[in-house]
């Protein structure tokens, strides 16, 4: 009887071979395997008859089996190899359809988040500005209709139609914020440039706001340098920067504070810095310093008036001068800075402007 590795260790080890083959590399060389395989074993196993084939029908059925069964193991592991890629791809697919339906439902949830909320920000905003036109305008009828009725004494007269002058420029003044904000929101903003003394308009404009600043005893301290600082610029609108950032401060500082108005200049650009010792910069509410029709604070128990324009037309402002402003907290004890950075005269020609034209009002307040 023949030893047990001569019967059947070949077998075995073929049929490793075959399952290996099969597994990893597929069902044509899982054959060319079996193949290899057998016609080793007929060759140094097999008994040999003339011209090497098996003398016995046993051996030659037996090497037939084997060959059907390494047949049949080759076919049947590619195609379990098939059956998991085309598993793992469905499985694939249905995640990524999964991921994909998730994402899209997000996206529709923050589409609707965001419409709900524009829509209850143009409900405020409509709200807020018949509230701050109707003000003034309640304050003109009110002393006209004194004034026409004879109720008024003759030596309040003039007393009146001061605060009519005055509720009628604030009306005015509300009216030109909202048409800047809305050509600048269509492009159709346009500038004068010219060239100028920053220096000489951030001292104008500082002047221009001591009147409202000392009325609530805050003390504004301005530091500029002496040598003229030149740029290339609008006046009227550079006015209108210089102006909305100091009734920013003022509006927002309690009554005793302090104001800081900083100019200077670095190698390609002057810095206007305003900070106060004001309410500061909520967290929440920074990334929505500089967009129109947005506050802080909302409804009717706001402490502070003004349609939330000013610092947005700052922005669009120097933005179309080629500069940059941006708005933070001053420090731990509150308050807020704000820094704006306007090209210096050698480096921004009259071409960096992106728009030339007619200018409109000037200063205005928030």
């Amino acid at each position: 009887m023949a030893p047990l590795w001569e019967t059947t260790a070949p077998y075995a080890l073929f049929m490793f071979a075959t399952v290996l083959t099969a597994w990893f590399a597929g069902r044509g060389p899982a054959f060319l395997t079996g193949v290899i395989g057998l016609v080793t074993r007929v060759y140094f196993d097999a008994h040999k008859g003339p011209g090497g084939l098996p003398t016995t029908w046993e051996e030659a059925v037996r090497l037939t089996l084997f060959a059907g069964f390494v047949v049949g193991v080759a076919i049947v592991l590619d195609r379990m190899r098939e059956d998991r890629h085309a598993l793992e791809e469905s499985i694939m697919a249905a995640r990524r359809e999964i991921e994909e339906r998730r994402r899209a439902e997000a996206e529709l949830h923050a589409a609707r988040a965001a419409a709900e909320a524009a829509n209850r920000l143009k409900d405020e905003f409509l709200a807020l500005v018949s509230h701050e036109l109707r003000t003034p305008l309640n304050a003109i009828l009110g002393w006209v209709a004194l004034m026409q009725n004879g109720a008024l004494p003759p030596d309040r007269t003039a007393y009146a139609l001061e605060i009519v002058k005055k509720n009628a420029r604030a009306q005015a003044q509300l009216v030109d914020d909202l048409l800047d904000i809305a050509r600048g929101l269509t492009g159709q903003l346009q500038l004068q440039p010219e060239r100028l003394d920053l220096a000489l308009v951030v001292r104008a404009m500082v002047d221009t706001a001591r009147g409202a600043a000392d009325a609530r005893r805050i003390r504004i301290a301005i530091t500029v340098a002496r040598a003229p600082i030149l740029i290339v610029g609008d006046l009227a609108r550079l006015q209108q920067v210089v102006g909305n950032l100091l009734s920013n401060a003022i509006k927002f500082t309690p009554d005793g504070g302090r104001i800081d108005v900083a100019l200077s200049q670095d190698d390609d650009a002057a810095e206007i810095v305003v900070s106060d010792t004001g309410d500061g910069i909520e967290p929440e509410f920074a990334p929505y310093l500089f967009e129109p029709f947005r506050q802080a604070e909302a409804g009717s128990t706001r402490k502070h008036g003004g349609l939330g324009l000013g610092l947005a037309l700052v922005r669009q402002l120097v933005e179309l001068h080629g500069g940059s402003v941006e708005g933070q907290a001053a420090g731990p004890d509150g308050g807020a800075r704000f820094t704006v950075r306007l090209p210096l005269e050698d480096s921004s020609p009259g071409a960096r402007l992106r728009a030339t034209g007619t200018s409109g009002s000037g200063p205005s307040a928030l």
